[in-house]
């Protein structure tokens, strides 16, 4: 898949979680004003569903890579989906393990933001991008990269960080973190602050 598909409006770190997939209790139904859905895929080993957006929300479910959902809301870097099983109820997983088409939700950020993504995605780098919060960026390095380094993600993760801070006339400090392609679990490779 093109960088720019993964990165406009949305950019998506696909990290892999571990474990297995069964189905338990749902949380509640979907809303009646749901009046647009997209169809996303989930791009983890295994993914909890929880009750709510949070990681400390309730486990109700899980899924697996390939799975397809019904996305339908947001919150922050939580996504509400449904149709995950034949309960017709609701869940919330993480943004970051979940496909989903260039137009969901949008416009989620701003002309800004879209620029900087656009730009992200042209340095052909990076295979992943993701926006955390105003002050945080999340990163893994494009495979195809002739050097992977620390000392290379280091110096990728300063630039990108202090682009972002830039082109969005930030006041405070952005860290960006690289991870490696096998998602978390492994830890980050470098993290970076700029200034």
């Amino acid at each position: 898949m093109p960088m720019k598909h993964l990165l406009k409006p949305f950019c998506i770190v696909m990290l892999c979680l571990g474990g297995t997939a069964h189905a338990q209790e749902v949380s509640e139904d979907a809303p009646q004003d749901a009046s647009e859905s997209w169809e996303g895929t989930i791009t983890a080993r295994t993914l909890n569903v929880r009750v709510g957006p949070g990681p400390n929300q309730k486990i109700v479910a899980k899924l697996e890579r390939g799975d397809r959902v019904e996305a339908f809301d947001a919150d922050g870097r939580w996504v509400r989906i449904g149709k995950f099983d034949d309960s017709g109820k609701t869940g919330w997983i993480s943004r970051s393990f979940i496909r989903l088409p260039e137009d969901f939700m949008a416009p989620a950020f701003g002309d800004l933001e879209n620029a900087f993504l656009e730009w992200a995605s042209a340095r052909g780098d990076l295979s992943v991008v993701s926006v955390e919060a105003e002050d945080r960026l999340s990163l893994v390095l494009d495979q195809d990269t002739e050097d992977t380094s620390a000392a290379t993600a280091s110096r990728v993760a300063r630039e990108v960080a202090c682009a972002y801070r830039e082109r969005l006339s930030l006041k405070v400090p952005v860290v960006a973190t690289v991870w490696p392609e096998s998602g978390p679990q492994d830890g980050w490779i470098v993290q970076v602050s700029c200034p």
